[in-house]
Order: C-alpha cells, then structure tokens, then sequence
C-alpha cells in the first residue's frame, strides 16, 4: 500500500468526494518542481498526487504534511483510481486512440483545461521518486534542444515530475503524475462536434493562443477513486490528535468506507506537543 499524511479535513473530502487532489507542480513546497524547462511551463502543465512507500510511520511526515501530527495517514493500494478506455477519433490532427486512463472523456476535456493521456500510462502513471545530486542535470536527459526557446520532451513527457534532490528522500515519495494543457473555455459535452468547434474558435481568438507553451488556469484536478480501493483502506489517527478525533474518523468511515481499518498511531502517548 501507498500512504498520505494529510489533516482530519482533507480526509473528509476525500472519502465523502471518493476522489483524490492533483496539485500543480509549481505550487508544490520544493520550488525546484516549478521551474520550467527552457520556455515550457513544466511545473504548471504536471499535476501530482504525493504519496509514501515507507509502512513505517515516519515523524517529518507527520509533522510536515499531517497536520503537525493531529491528523491522519490514509492508506490505499496502489492503483485505486477508476481506468477507462479513451478512443477519441474526431480529426486526423486530433485522435487518442485505443488508451487507457484513470479519467473519463468529460474529465479529459475540462473547461480550460485538456488532460494529455499516454500510450503506457497505465503503466507509468503512478512512479517512485528519483533522488539526485544536481536536479537540473537529471532534468536534461528528459528533453532535448530542436530550437531557440523549443525544446522536445523525451518518453511519456512526465519523466522530470518525477526527479527531486536528493534532501528529499526521507519521503521514500510515490507519486500519482497527470500532464494538462490549455483549452478552451466549454468543456466536453458529449458532442464531439460541438467540441471541435469550441477548440477552432479558442485558436482563433483575438489574443493568440500557444497551446504548445500555454498554461491551464487551474492549480489543481480531482479523479475519482473506486468505492473498493477505499474498503480496503487503512486510517492511521495521528499521534497527536484532539480528543475525540479518533471518534470522528471512525464515524466518517462508517459511513463512507465500513470496511476500512481505523488505528491509532504507534506513536500515540511518545510525542509531547510543542507549546
């Protein structure tokens, strides 16, 4: 299993939600993840779920990213994200054929925003971090030059998402990448039609548009996760937690993952919280 420290409130989200936040890359504490390669927004157009192979519960996680330790760490398996089939046929420069991906079409095709899907992402979606020495020497092996101000991005095009320094390894990450673009403004409606037609008129517009180097406005996605993948989940109530947190996540629970494991933190009773 993959685990997330996260606070009490968030993890209502996501269960009541059934679905898990993408952020953008650029939005992320380590600034390095934001920076872009040459002239291409990278870190705006990736957008990650952060997650941990460690099973042993881990102290700077808790603190950084679990609420200072008065929230929680959900478990879930590795893939518990819903996969369909993307065969999008709609023009001879506009085609995903025969894909997999953990969204639907109307997801895909969001108001602003295009989701990029990938030949192997079934495979490639969810990857442990890389820890280097030099990031941005790690980075260049994932693109190359064509022009001044062009570059091309080598594999699926998320390779770099998933590079950090090497400080940051006490995580052990996992992460969950998607890549996005621009789009235009109407989102798909099922009407492939309708849609071409929005996406002729948004190129068109008055202001120019570079789909190549543009950016999506949103800071972040949501994807649906399966009803089974959170019957098999385990909650972890931090080792610092309120009184009657523990009660609140087990009623949350019951009413959105019966079957889910709610424990309290090994470390529960250790820690004494700071004035």
């Amino acid at each position: 299993m993959l685990h997330h420290y996260t606070s009490f409130g968030t993890l209502e989200l996501i269960l009541k939600n059934r679905s898990i936040r993408f952020s953008r890359l650029d939005k992320f504490d380590d600034i390095n993840e934001g920076n872009p390669v040459n002239d291409y927004p990278f870190g705006a157009r990736n957008f990650a779920s952060c997650w941990t192979g460690n099973d042993e519960e881990s102290i700077p996680q808790w603190t950084m990213y679990g609420d200072s330790s008065r929230g929680v760490r959900l478990s879930l398996e590795k893939d518990p994200f819903i996969w369909h089939s993307i065969d999008v046929r709609w023009h001879e420069q506009f085609s995903f054929i025969d894909l997999k991906a953990p969204y639907s079409l109307s997801e895909m095709f969001t108001p602003g925003m295009i989701l990029i899907p990938s030949v192997s992402m079934k495979e490639t979606f969810c990857q442990p971090v890389k820890y280097v020495d030099n990031v941005d020497i790690a980075r260049r092996e994932h693109y190359s030059q064509i022009n001044l101000g062009e570059i091309e991005l080598i594999g699926q095009g998320h390779e770099i998402a998933f590079i950090k320094n090497r400080s940051w390894k006490f995580q052990n990450e996992y992460r969950y990448v998607l890549i996005a673009a621009p789009g235009p403004s109407v989102g798909y409606s099922g009407d492939p039609q309708a849609y071409l037609d929005a996406m002729k008129s948004w190129f068109r517009t008055p202001s120019g548009v570079n789909y190549l180097k543009g950016s999506p406005e949103r800071e972040y996605v949501d994807l649906k996760i399966s009803t089974t993948a959170l019957e098999k989940s385990e909650i972890l109530v931090g080792p610092l937690a309120p009184e009657g947190t523990f009660e609140k996540v087990q009623a949350l629970a019951a009413e959105y993952a019966p079957n889910a494991i709610i424990r309290r933190s090994a470390l529960t009773g250790t820690m004494r919280p700071k004035p």
